[in-house]
């Protein structure tokens, strides 16, 4: 089971790769009011904190199918929410914490913020600043100048005001893709439903869609993505493989 979850992540963060860098994806979901604006908006929501925190309710929801009776699944449901709500925010925070203002590298959004305020100058001296001072400071200039950008649709400007830290790795991506390892493992381990286990890859599709939504709204690079998902696979390799981390979550070796 586990070989199969890891060989889909693998496949599809290859095709993640090849997708992002050679497609001309960068910005093409910020126009107000069109269609692929408000799908790549969806997908990105989708890997946020609300859509992780429904994803792990899901997950967990997976690995009760095959037990019996309402205390054995409550026992399962609840030991696997911890599991997996200390796994993904542990890692979550590594990121965001760590890995992030180690490599210190700039966000798409904000390049293209700081140019059309013809300001591309500051942008240094811009991530001196703490992310509160760096959110401040993009909310303030685009209420200043909303000519500037009305080009945007609002909500994607609101999104990039939003994510005022730094941009390498995807931590949208990188979510996304040690989730779906779960997801899929999840689906596996349901042995009682060959149906439900043909459909392991579809929680691959949802985080590869998340990971071109980044790149589309501007948010991050191919790099960034590229990176993020193979981190997530990486590191929802070695959880699900190591047998105490991978019984907090099915319940079973």
């Amino acid at each position: 089971m586990l070989k199969k979850t890891i060989l889909s992540g693998l496949l599809f963060c290859l095709l993640l790769l090849l997708i992002v860098r050679f497609a001309p994806l960068a910005f093409t979901a910020t126009e107000p009011g069109n269609w692929w604006t408000s799908l790549a908006y969806f997908f990105t929501e989708s890997g946020g904190t609300l859509g992780t925190i429904v994803g792990i309710v899901i997950a967990c929801y997976l690995y009760t199918i095959n037990e019996t009776g309402i205390k054995n699944k409550a026992v399962v449901f609840g030991k696997a929410i911890i599991g997996l709500s200390l796994i993904i925010g542990a890692n979550a925070a590594i990121n965001e914490k760590i890995t992030k203002p180690i490599l210190k590298l700039q966000r798409p959004s904000h390049v293209y913020i700081l140019n059309q305020l013809q300001r591309a100058q500051i942008i240094d001296s811009l991530y001196t600043l703490s992310k509160v001072e760096r959110i401040a400071y993009f909310d303030s200039k685009i209420k200043e100048q909303p000519l500037l950008f009305k080009q945007i649709d609002p909500k994607i400007l609101a999104h990039w005001v939003v994510e005022g830290g730094y941009s390498f790795p995807s931590g949208h991506t990188f979510n996304a893709f040690l989730l779906a390892m779960i997801f899929s493992l999840g689906i596996e381990h349901n042995s009682h439903s060959k149906k439900l286990q043909g459909l392991h890859y579809l929680p691959f599709v949802w985080a590869l869609a998340i990971g071109i939504s980044r790149v589309a709204l501007g948010a991050h690079s191919w790099v960034d993505v590229s990176a993020g998902a193979f981190m997530g696979i990486a590191i929802g390799t070695l959880l699900l493989y190591i047998d105490f981390t991978r019984n907090l979550i099915t319940h079973k070796h």
